[in-house]
């Protein structure tokens, strides 16, 4: 543990014997063993410790870079509704836009038809409920529904 050798340590013991006598060796050596096994104990629960903290570590590590992804993920998923968004507005205009040149040039039609669907653009993009609101709202769910049962108390006169 200390580096000690043989030699040191039969060192130590005979000028124990000396210095504490034979009669309060073995309780010093008890004594002595106790505090030693105290120490080893801390010194494992330290090191236990700093390895859960490790691990704490190393788990918020890839939460954070799981959520980056995520938000990497929910951009371009963003980027990909507005372009799609924009492409379908061009579409529904020059369709609009045709519709009402056929028709002008069949029926001579001096007014073009406009086409009344949704705007896509004011929609929100990505809905995103957090899992602390979804575990809530499954709780929610699960309880059961308690109904107000009225009790019948009958009173005896005696």
């Amino acid at each position: 543990m200390f580096g000690l050798g043989f030699g040191e340590i039969l060192l130590i013991a005979v000028v124990a014997l000396v210095v504490l006598g034979p009669e309060r060796l073995p309780r010093v050596a008890r004594s002595a063993g106790l505090w030693v096994g105290r120490i080893q104990n801390f010194i494992n629960n330290v090191k236990t410790e700093l390895s859960e903290q490790t691990g704490v570590a190393e788990f918020r590590q890839a939460r954070d870079s799981i959520e980056a992804a995520a938000r990497s993920f929910e951009l371009d998923v963003n980027n990909n509704v507005r372009s799609i968004r924009g492409e379908v507005d061009a579409l529904k205009r020059q369709i609009a836009t045709d519709e009402a040149a056929e028709t002008e040039t069949k029926m001579n039609f001096s007014e073009p038809l406009h086409y009344s669907g949704t705007n896509l653009s004011d929609a929100p993009l990505v809905h995103r409920v957090s899992l602390h609101r979804q575990a809530i709202q499954r709780r929610r769910d699960m309880r059961p529904r308690h109904r107000i049962t009225p009790k019948l108390r009958i009173r005896r006169h005696g």
